[in-house]
């Protein structure tokens, strides 16, 4: 049977230990950090601890120490799942579950969202089984996901709203009118440049595109095994900008339509201040002075709104060099990167639907190809969508019909001082379903 042990807070096991004068009772340290004890006296206690030793330790996780850790033939698997997660640290462990050969760890991530850590142990001790789950939240009211935000630790906004004529009208939502990171949700002002400039004949879906090797450093999704001077077409780099959120395929669209073009559709999308996106940065821009070097976030910091898109601009004269110093490192809090609130996304998608039309309409599927999201067919009958991650920042939208033929747009925005895994991911993914399942369809 396994035995389980439930989580004392160290607070109170400090305030005992205080209380009476002597200490030898108190849980060590380390456990009393960790929230439960974990008792180490089985192989699958002592994998359990060590787990949560190498997960809170600043140490990357690496193959060494999961060679101590894991069955030879499962290093590889364990360690990248151990990986994963370690950025989410430190680690909070609300209870423990050990069984015959078996346990599981109950944990809050440090941003509070619940995971179960399922480890098995075979003849030798070592682990030969290694699962992470993501805990849903429960999610039945609308105030359950701002409390479910909120102790995330993340400035947030999230909206739900009806479109009726084009028009956004919020029936749920907190700080919708709040400016924050969109991380990729910016390209759909690119889509909707790419719209007019189709509808006004001075692009065609079919104009060729040509790969370049620095393009390609910006990152690329379904078009990097294309090789320097490759061509593609203006829907497939459209397509691909969407549904895999490919950033070679966002600058070279940019460089087709021109930066002016992309400003013009922060006016036609509705964004409340088109001005604090415009010169309209490229990709290549913001992750030259982001993400680049030479390092120039403490130039940026101090940096005059004038001498920022200096900077900006520089960059345009040498390559993408990524610092991997700087790769798990926020950048929006510094400012740089593309901004609007819910309100502005909710527009920006009900303009690109309203300019789907003509020739441009192959940009309601472009918007569909990948939902992003698995919501009940006969009751959501067109999904389209774009969401984004960048260092600290998570987005979601999508611009849904349902039966009715009623369009919603529902949205999310996060923003964290640090790196958050795949595991935010996930969450934010559940409490954006139940958001779904609580519309008031009809």
């Amino acid at each position: 049977m396994a035995r389980r042990t439930t989580c004392l807070t160290a607070v109170v096991a400090l305030a005992a230990a205080l209380a009476s004068g002597c200490s030898q009772g108190a849980a060590p340290a380390a456990e009393l950090s960790y929230g439960a004890h974990i008792d180490t006296n089985t192989p699958p206690g002592l994998r359990a601890k060590q787990t949560m030793d190498m997960l809170n330790s600043d140490w990357p996780i690496g193959p060494v120490g999961v060679r101590t850790l894991a069955s030879p033939e499962k290093v590889d698997d364990v360690g990248t799942k151990m990986d994963r997660i370690w950025w989410d640290r430190p680690f909070r462990v609300s209870s423990v579950d050990i069984g015959a050969g078996q346990a599981t760890l109950h944990v809050l991530t440090s941003y509070n969202v619940a995971q179960d850590i399922e480890l098995r142990t075979n003849d030798a001790g070592l682990v030969d089984r290694f699962d992470v789950n993501l805990v849903p939240p429960v999610i039945n009211s609308w105030s359950d996901i701002d409390t479910e935000l909120t102790k995330s630790g993340a400035r947030y906004s999230y909206q739900v709203a009806k479109v009726t004529d084009g028009k956004c009208v919020k029936v749920a939502g907190t700080n919708t009118d709040l400016s924050l990171p969109l991380a990729s949700i910016f390209k759909l002002y690119v889509l909707l440049a790419v719209s007019d400039a189709i509808k006004a004949g001075t692009v065609h879906w079919d104009d060729l595109l040509t790969i370049t090797k620095e393009g390609k450093k910006l990152g690329s999704a379904g078009l990097d095994k294309m090789p320097p001077g490759a061509q593609i077409t203006v829907r497939t780099a459209a397509q691909q900008m969407i549904s895999a959120s490919d950033n070679m395929a966002t600058d070279l669209l940019i460089g087709r339509v021109g930066t002016g073009a992309v400003e013009r559709a922060l006016v036609t999308g509705g964004h409340h201040d088109p001005a604090s996106m415009t010169p309209f940065p490229t990709m290549h821009e913001v992750f030259s002075v982001g993400w680049g070097e030479p390092n120039l976030r403490e130039q940026w910091k101090q940096a005059s709104p004038k001498d920022r898109v200096q900077l900006l601009q520089q960059t345009n004269s040498r390559p993408y060099e990524p610092d991997p110093m700087r790769t798990h490192t926020p950048a929006s809090n510094d400012g740089l990167e593309w901004f609007a609130s819910a309100e502005d996304i909710c527009r920006v998608h009900a303009a690109l639907q309203a300019s789907a039309v003509g020739e441009a309409a192959p940009v309601k599927q472009i918007l569909s190809a990948l939902p992003g999201i698995d919501l009940d067919p006969a009751k959501w009958t067109y999904v389209g969508a774009k969401g984004g991650n960048l260092p600290g920042d998570l987005t979601y939208s999508w611009y849904a019909v349902d039966h009715t033929g009623q369009p919603w747009v529902v949205s999310f925005q996060l923003n964290w001082q640090q790196f958050r895994s795949p595991t935010a991911a996930g969450w934010l993914w559940s409490i954006a379903k139940r958001a779904f399942a609580m519309a008031p369809i009809g």
